[in-house]
């Protein structure tokens, strides 16, 4: 967990870590899915999904991923 998670969790409760599990980065390519808390990064209280570009872990490619949420 870094000094931002960390912070968020602190200030605003342990929904933000719940929350930012369910919310998913899947690679355009190979379709490696992994949780934006994972990441390191903090999704709460958002809707809709977006694009963001990155590079995969597993296949190492750097593309458009989807952030999606999954229930």
């Amino acid at each position: 967990m870094n000094l931002a998670q960390r912070l968020a969790t602190w200030m605003l409760g342990p929904g933000v870590a719940r929350e930012s599990r369910q919310w998913m980065v899947e690679c355009g390519h190979c379709r490696h899915a992994e949780s934006v808390w994972e990441l390191g990064g903090i999704r709460y209280k958002a809707a809709g999904t977006k694009r963001v570009r990155g590079r995969c872990r597993a296949c190492g490619r750097v593309s458009l991923r989807t952030v999606s949420r999954s229930l």
